[in-house]
């Protein structure tokens, strides 16, 4: 009943968003232009209008009844199947990016607690420091000279960095990726280990001579798993925003690129004509991305209600 209850939570708050974003994407875009001698720009006004922009919301859900498959994109190929085929692409990079960083950042953060009280602890916490410190788009643009560098000089095999039909970009893609939320999960895994370590059934476990590493998974990192989780969202929502960056530097054909493409129209204007994106585009993009988050969501709730004990559950509500 409680997975129910938070599944319908979501799914509302889906629906809103996806609706919302819609009435934003739909805002009329009339605009009154004044000019000088010569048709020259002098300035620019705009006088939002409600009845306008309810009739183009009207519109927008007349047109996808009205069209199977959206209509056409362009002659033989219609706005579902190239939306598809771009969503496809995107989730073929998110979908193991998310699982990946999961379990890559509780084994660095594993790591990293096992590390602090050892002279090589710049492996662990100074490596980790280092990451989140600096931004991924240094590490994403030094990994892709590095590697043209060392095939250019014969110490590599060839990595095609450009392009999404080949199976190697999708693993640079996510490489890329994954290099935040990884070390990002890690520092959350590290403190939250730290955290529970001084607890009386810690102590209660070492006194029995119980072994360090029982100690560590079967109670520790148990325990910390819902402060784990709790950061589900937070990864998620990085991972699609830097999915905009990464298909861009490396030509991907994906769904941030089409979306990208869609509102990239209206980010610039000519006098006399109306500002316009490819609202059909747009929101099929919009719909797609906001499902990956409803999805993540939801396993992330889930997950977090099945790893918290009772008591904790009881007294969070």
């Amino acid at each position: 009943m409680v997975y129910f209850k938070k599944a319908i939570e979501q799914f509302v708050l889906w629906i809103v968003c996806v609706f919302l974003f819609i009435g934003i994407l739909f805002l009329p875009a009339k605009t009154d232009f004044e000019t000088g001698k010569g048709g020259q720009f002098k300035s620019a006004s705009y006088d939002y209008e409600l009845d306008m922009h309810i009739q183009n919301i009207k519109g927008f859900f007349t047109y996808i009844k009205e069209n199977p498959d959206l209509g056409e994109f362009v002659p033989g190929q219609s706005y579902a199947n190239r939306i598809a085929g771009k969503a496809w692409k995107s989730l073929l990079l998110v979908a193991p990016t998310l699982i990946l960083a999961y379990i890559l950042g509780v084994l660095k953060g594993i790591f990293d607690f096992r590390m602090q009280k050892k002279k090589l602890n710049f492996l662990g916490n100074g490596t980790t420091w280092l990451f989140i410190s600096m931004p991924d788009l240094f590490f994403i643009i030094i990994i892709q000279i590095g590697l043209m560098f060392l095939y250019e000089k014969g110490l590599f095999f060839h990595v095609t960095l450009y392009g999404s039909e080949k199976l190697e970009t999708y693993v640079v893609g996510i490489l890329f990726l994954l290099i935040y939320p990884v070390f990002y999960l890690a520092n959350i895994t590290n403190v939250s280990l730290q955290e529970q370590e001084g607890n009386d059934y810690i102590r209660t476990a070492k006194s029995k001579g119980t072994p360090g590493m029982k100690i560590l998974f079967v109670h520790i990192l148990k325990n910390s798993f819902p402060k784990i989780l709790a950061h589900g969202n937070t990864i998620t929502l990085y991972v699609l925003s830097n999915l905009f960056i990464v298909e861009k530097l490396m030509d991907f054909q994906g769904a941030a690129d089409g979306l990208f493409s869609a509102v990239l129209r209206g980010t610039g204007f000519r006098v006399g004509m109306e500002m316009m994106v490819d609202g059909i585009s747009a929101a099929g993009y919009t719909v797609f991305f906001a499902t990956i988050i409803l999805v993540s969501n939801l396993v992330t709730q889930i997950s977090k209600s099945l790893v918290t004990p009772a008591s904790q559950e009881m007294n969070h509500e």
